[in-house]
């Protein structure tokens, strides 16, 4: 008894009923328990501190190679987007900021200080023209419109004195006839300055007195229009009076009492075209005192040609 109880303590102890081929053997303490190479050999080294572990997965290429660096600290972070063109290029400084638009021809150009501030509208002709100077010589003086003029007066020393022609202007073509002369139907006659107290005086064209001017119209191409007129008054006290005219190629009249008997003297003018042709290189005009007064103060005879 104390020898089966001895046993079996002792092989309680020792595992002595299991130690064959299904507990104590070498599968059971080789491959499947505890120490063998399932256990603590390979696999268990290989997944903690292998290729897995520390290897591409952990601390190779995906840790701290090429796609770790090149996003955190490659081109993308430092290149062309951080610090390159679009940041400090040509839309921040280039000509949109200082270029055309903000110092060009818009800014400073002719809209400032050009044509419309000191040209013609300032300083041209409407300023200082013909306007402001009177009519060019050899223009028409009497109101009339015509570029070529043959104009005298008559002065004297006083009333009742001789009177005499002075030759103010004759700008046609051809003025080398140019003559004026007072005569009458009377024996005797001479030319008498009167009236120096009203106006200026002038010649006295009273009666069968006349006036005789030479001219010529040679150069002329065209005639449009002839005014004659007289620059003086009626020689009397109730009654105007008029003029009349005749050439060799025609005559007229100004209208009856068309010339005031008033002070002081004006211009009166008519229409004479129909008395003058182009190219006659003899005129002789005769000029009249006319109803109802028959008696003018002729001061100054202008013929005034609207001719080419």
């Amino acid at each position: 008894m104390r020898l089966v109880l001895a046993l079996v303590i002792a092989c309680g102890a020792t595992g002595c009923a299991d130690s064959g081929s299904r507990r104590g053997g070498r599968a059971d303490a080789a491959t499947l328990d505890d120490g063998g190479a399932f256990d603590s050999d390979t696999l268990d080294a290989s997944m903690d501190a292998g290729g897995a572990d520390a290897g591409s997965i952990d601390g190779a290429a995906l840790d701290s190679g090429a796609d770790d660096s090149g996003i955190d600290s490659g081109a993308a972070d430092s290149g062309a987007l951080d610090s390159g063109a679009a940041d400090s290029g040509a839309l921040d400084s280039g000509a949109a900021d200082s270029g055309a638009a903000d110092s060009g021809v818009a800014d400073s150009g002719a809209l400032d200080s050009g044509a419309a501030d000191s040209g013609v509208a300032d300083s041209g002709v409407a300023d200082s023209g013909v306007a402001d100077t009177g009519p060019p010589a050899g223009r028409c003086i009497s109101g009339a419109t015509g570029r070529y003029a043959a104009r005298f007066r008559w002065l004297g020393s006083g009333s009742g004195s001789t009177a005499y022609v002075r030759y103010d202007e004759n700008s046609l073509p051809d003025s080398s006839r140019w003559r004026v002369s007072a005569a009458s139907r009377s024996i005797g006659y001479r030319p008498v300055f009167r009236d120096p107290f009203l106006g200026d005086g002038g010649l006295e064209l009273s009666g069968s007195v006349f006036i005789d001017v030479e001219l010529s119209t040679t150069g002329l191409s065209r005639i449009r229009n002839v005014t004659i007129a007289i620059r003086g008054r009626s020689y009397n006290t109730t009654t105007s009076g008029s003029f009349n005219w005749m050439t060799f190629s025609g005559s007229g009249a100004a209208p009856r009492n068309f010339v005031s008997n008033g002070a002081p003297y004006e211009w009166y003018g008519a229409d004479a075209t129909s008395a003058f042709v182009i190219g006659d290189s003899g005129v002789l005009l005769r000029i009249q005192a006319g109803p109802a007064s028959n008696s003018l103060i002729v001061a100054s005879v202008e013929i005034c040609f609207d001719a080419d």
